[in-house]
């Protein structure tokens, strides 16, 4: 492979990477290549493969937005990159727990593993100023030996979002069922996942700026799962002006 395709092995990783659109025939003469060795392509973002199915491999892509597409958007997934404290979800509503020592003192974040932004007491008061139609928020546990006065707030909201159109999957890669899958997957080769949406049933819930997704996605019991932050082009203007480590994947509607 090295040899036939040098373009796809950059200096800087490891490894073969693929960087085409899909559609493009080299991506066909890739997997033709790999199957004339006894190998073939797993389509599925589920079960994870060599180690259940030797004779597969992986098929992952990265989806890329260019600059026009980020700006027609209407509502984008808000992810903070930024990470500002340790914490776990309790259940049964998944309320973060926060170790005081952990807290590093900026104004807003994530904790670690999780996907959810945390925010101080001071942003909290900086984003209701602006009025996000669905904005509200969930206090945080503080977890300390001693009585500590520090107040962090879990960004919410009041608006849940129907199921989204995209297949979702669970561990084994079976049909999603939220009674009985211990993870919630898009099933979908590409990341960052998309959410699709019927535009219709947007219409119906009418603008919002804020609102949380109808699926906890991610691995373990329904707690320790987060549902998705959606937002408005509003709120993410607003937000890009605060200069904090953030990704935005837009939402498509249908």
């Amino acid at each position: 492979m090295r040899a036939k395709w040098p373009q796809f092995f950059p200096k800087e990783l490891v490894g073969f990477h693929l960087q085409a659109e899909p559609g493009t025939p080299v991506i066909d003469e890739v997997i033709g290549f790999l199957r004339a060795t006894g190998r073939e392509p797993n389509w599925n973002y589920r079960p994870q493969v060599p180690n259940a199915h030797p004779t597969l491999y992986q098929v992952r892509g990265e989806r890329v937005w260019d600059p026009e597409e980020l700006n027609q958007s209407e509502y984008f997934e808000l992810h903070v990159t930024k990470e500002i404290c340790d914490s776990k979800l309790l259940p049964p509503e998944g309320i973060p727990e926060i170790a005081f020592s952990s807290y590093r003192g900026s104004p807003v974040g994530i904790a670690v593993a999780m996907s959810n932004p945390i925010c101080s007491d001071a942003f909290r008061k900086e984003l209701e100023a602006q009025n996000f139609k669905g904005l509200t928020f969930r206090q945080a546990t503080i977890k300390s030996r001693k009585p500590e006065n520090l107040a962090l707030w879990q960004i919410w909201s009041s608006i849940t979002l129907p199921p989204v159109l995209t297949p979702t999957v669970g561990v084994d890669g079976e049909p999603f069922d939220p009674a009985k899958s211990l993870a919630c997957y898009v099933n979908d080769i590409y990341f960052p996942w998309q959410h699709h949406y019927s535009a219709a049933a947007f219409k119906t819930i009418g603008p919002f700026d804020v609102a949380i997704s109808a699926e906890r996605w991610g691995y373990g019991y329904t707690h320790q799962r987060e549902p998705a932050i959606i937002v408005s082009r509003r709120f993410r203007e607003w937000f890009m002006t605060q200069k904090v480590p953030v990704e935005w994947w837009p939402v498509a509607l249908e």
